[in-house]
């Protein structure tokens, strides 16, 4: 399979192949969480009054942890184009992105161009959960795509300076566009320092490490003072919500248990797990100082600490391994490798582009049949039971979908200055552009500080209590409510006693289009408000219709 002046095209429609299948896998998916629609609600205010908060006009709470997508969505907004579709489109195109970074970190790697370099994009194309978070609406594929363009850039660096000049600013954009940008910005400056000390006895050996290092403190420091000054935490609010407080007995043994479960599933669901002989053999075994064992020692040390710290964290409650998606990226390389040095192995005694050939053509087609089974399964209507609290994506489709409805058809019940207390605190307030804040706390620097966590389930960590969400005095309580079939006698997730003594009232509303758990909707309204509550589908009846 090396290249000759009759196979350079071949090589690029290889690639294109690979993207072609990328993008029509990823529609396959084509949703919007939850999640995304928080970023959203900041992108949008960005756009609009130019503040990146959650609630115009009020404090400043840091409730995302994806700087760079946000203002980029926020940007496109205030241009006309509504992240609905800009997220969709920016997903796919860093996606893509990625595949075009992993084509030339092959031929870096060998050394030259060759058609083995279309076999990781062609890995990629194929995995389920690449595909499923090229869409979603999340920062995933721009956070991958900038840590496979620094490990890209890393590789370079001995046979091309340069690359090292524009490896920090790749660093600091991975670093603003998610927390975890700083492990990766830390294990690639350890990695180099331990190279330097043992290949030249000295911590810095060329002037462009200075560059790089000065490029990444230019754009990353400026962005972590303005973000410590204008929400007062040098962390973002989300570190608060997993961090802060003393858990209980237990807390932490279950939540490193839960990211166990969680990385044991991506290594089985993605594959790595059985490609890992190939993986070693592709990343450790090269000659020395070649660029080869360059990416692969620095590979498996970024790969050994990203999946130490998502134990440490209780992994991700989204299914589908997007959590670890920078991983997933280099298991596709290093998979690639192996299969090439096999190949070559093997071809000492037979014809090069035959065994070739038949070896990548067979883990293409072995993979593409133990991915595209699950994506079909990941997207059934009806299959939204959690395992261990990860969610599948067609759960996470049908929730963000019914709080979509549910906050178009509310909006029209709002004043400008009622104020909320809501479950999650993505669609709904979009949609219905609510003022509020979470019962999770992701937007609410009380409960993020204040409360212990309580719940090992990573997102999930905190619940306000109910005395600190009615200091709030909240016109409407969301976070305590049902989604039910009939109109009346609703199962609410909560004891109602409290709100009830408190001066709240019950209130119904038929809203079609539900599907999760029925079109009916019960939550809390503020008995002074419910004077003037005026919304659509509303039931009526004693009690408004509960007993």
């Amino acid at each position: 399979m090396e290249i000759h002046r009759l196979a350079k095209p071949l090589r690029l429609a290889a690639l294109a192949l690979a993207g072609a299948v990328l993008i029509g896998h990823a529609l396959h998916f084509g949703f919007l969480s939850d999640d995304a629609y928080i970023s959203f609600v900041f992108a949008r205010n960005f756009a609009e009054h130019g503040e990146l908060v959650f609630n115009p006009g009020g404090e400043p709470v840091e409730g995302y942890t994806n700087f760079l997508w946000t203002v980029l969505l926020g940007a496109l907004m205030w241009v006309g184009l509504p992240p609905q579709v800009s997220s969709i489109a920016l997903g796919i195109g860093f996606a893509l992105a990625t595949l075009v970074v992993t084509f030339r970190l092959s031929r870096a790697i060998a050394g030259g161009p060759s058609l083995w370099d279309a076999l990781a994009p062609a890995l990629l194309a194929a995995s389920a959960g690449f595909a499923c978070w090229a869409t979603g609406g999340l920062e995933t594929q721009m956070f991958t795509f900038t840590v496979a363009l620094s490990l890209y850039l890393y590789t370079r660096a001995d046979e091309n300076p340069a690359a090292l000049s524009w490896l920090g600013p790749a660093l600091a954009a991975a670093a603003m566009t998610r927390p975890e940008g700083l492990l990766v910005a830390g294990v690639l400056g350890l990695h180099r320092l331990a190279r330097n000390l043992a290949f030249g006895r000295r911590l810095v050996r060329r002037a462009q490490e200075l560059y790089c290092v000065g490029g990444f403190a230019a754009l990353w420091a400026p962005y972590f003072a303005w973000r410590w000054w204008y929400y007062g935490h040098p962390f973002p609010n989300t570190y608060y919500v997993k961090a802060s407080g003393e858990p209980p007995d237990g807390y932490r043994e279950e939540l490193w248990s839960n990211g166990l479960y969680y990385v044991g599933q991506w290594a089985q669901e993605s594959g790595a797990l059985f490609a890992l002989p190939l993986v070693v053999i592709g990343l450790l075994v090269a000659r020395p100082r070649s660029p080869r064992l360059v990416f692969g020692t620095a590979a498996m040390a970024l790969a050994a600490a990203y999946l130490a710290y998502t134990v440490r964290v209780g992994g991700d409650f989204m299914g589908l391994y997007r959590f670890v998606m920078p991983v997933t990226v280099i298991a596709a390389v290093g998979a690639a490798l192996g299969l090439r040095a096999a190949a070559e192995w093997i071809s000492r005694r037979r014809s090069r582009p035959v065994v070739g050939a038949a070896l990548a053509l067979a883990l293409v087609a072995g993979h593409a049949a133990h991915q595209f089974p699950r994506s079909v399964r990941a997207m059934e209507e009806g299959n939204w039971a959690a395992d261990r609290g990860i969610d599948t994506p067609s759960f996470l489709d049908v929730y963000a979908r019914d709080r979509r409805v549910i906050g178009k058809h509310m909006e029209p019940c709002f004043e400008e200055d009622d104020f909320s207390i809501v479950g999650g605190a993505g669609a709904k307030p979009y949609y219905g552009r609510i003022r509020g804040i979470d019962v999770f706390g992701l937007v609410s620097e009380r409960i993020a500080h204040e409360v212990p966590p309580t719940n090992p389930r990573a997102g999930h960590n905190k619940w306000g209590p109910n005395e600190l969400l009615l200091e709030h005095d909240p016109e409407f309580v969301f976070s305590c409510y049902s989604l039910h079939e009939q109109p009346r006698s609703p199962q609410l997730n909560c004891r109602p006693g409290f709100w009830r003594r408190n001066g709240y009232e019950m209130v119904t509303l038929h809203i079609p289009g539900l599907v999760e758990r029925g079109e009916y909707y019960t939550f809390w309204v503020r008995e002074d408000r419910l004077e003037r509550l005026d919304c659509p589908g509303r039931v009526d009846g004693p009690d408004e219709g509960h007993p």
